[in-house]
């Protein structure tokens, strides 16, 4: 599946921001890591649903070590091309 290196900053009063850098378009503020995790799947595949509509390119997901990431549960790694 298609997965991306999230980033997580603290939030006003003790909140916790879900983002991912290749996909701007996630943001996510939770109370807890955990929810915010487990709410970046589903909003993910969304974003990627919209991506995929609008025909643009699904974004090349970096690679950020040791950062947690999120999958998406719908889409996967697009073959290459040649």
């Amino acid at each position: 599946m298609l997965s991306y290196p999230a980033r997580l900053s603290p939030g006003e009063a003790g909140r916790i921001m879900l983002t991912l850098p290749d996909v701007p378009e996630l943001v996510i503020v939770a109370a807890s890591e955990d929810e915010a995790f487990a709410k970046a799947p589903d909003l993910l595949d969304a974003i990627l649903a919209g991506y995929r509509r609008e025909y643009r390119p699904f974004p090349l997901p970096s690679d950020i070590c040791g950062a947690p990431h999120v999958a998406s549960r719908r889409f996967e790694v697009p073959a290459a091309v040649g």
